[in-house]
């Protein structure tokens, strides 16, 4: 966090998460409950450069002229067909089956990019915090050397922090109270123990 000269701090200070499992190793990275403007523009910087949304125009613009559809049409039902959603009108359902049979090479090629994409996304989502939360000089190209199960547990806690999630606050939060409130007669009675650490851990399950 940038030291500037608050006359009121921030309400909520970062906490630890613990990121990994035994197989690909645990780190520690800081949860902030945001990304910063650096962050997200290392994010879209990397990004703009993905052709998923070019491939789905490209291939909308082929349906509406084999249909003479309005091109937001086309698209629209380029989309219904890649999520997999129906319809319930019958003559455009028949429109989406004939589409489906007449573009099933081009539909097939874009899923396949869409989910190159996503992978693409998570590695991308993974470096940012690895150089701007661990390691400055962190280089993309290394980061295919990095277990899966890492990447995703970042790319998860990535996804969280630009929602602005506060949950894993509120669990801290909970915990910390919960621990406040037992009683000088309940303390008396168990055993003296380590207390927890205020880490958590995410495997990006």
């Amino acid at each position: 966090m940038a030291k500037l000269p608050f006359v009121v701090e921030p309400r909520r200070k970062p906490i630890i998460e613990r990121i990994g499992n035994d197989e690909s190793g645990i780190i520690e990275i800081e949860r902030r409950g945001y990304l910063t403007t650096g962050e997200k523009a290392f994010f879209q910087q990397v990004q703009q450069y993905d052709g998923g949304t070019t491939e789905i125009v490209n291939i909308s613009r082929k349906i509406a002229r084999k249909h003479s559809l309005g091109m937001d049409k086309a698209y629209n039902l380029t989309i219904a067909i890649i999520t997999g959603t129906k319809k319930s009108d019958d003559k455009e359902a028949s429109l989406l089956a004939s589409i489906e049979e007449e573009f099933a090479e081009d539909l097939t090629n874009v899923v396949k990019g869409l989910a190159a994409s996503q992978v693409r996304e998570d590695l991308v989502m993974a470096t940012c915090l690895l150089r701007y939360r661990i390691d400055s000089d962190f280089d993309i190209e290394t980061i295919g050397s990095i277990h899966p199960d890492l990447i995703s547990g970042l790319a998860a806690l990535y996804r969280e922090e630009d929602r602005r999630s506060t949950e894993a606050f509120n669990d801290e939060e909970t915990e910390k109270n919960s621990t406040t409130n037992v009683s000088i007669e309940e303390a008396e009675k168990k055993p003296i123990r380590e207390t927890r650490s205020r880490s958590r851990t995410t495997t990006g399950d």
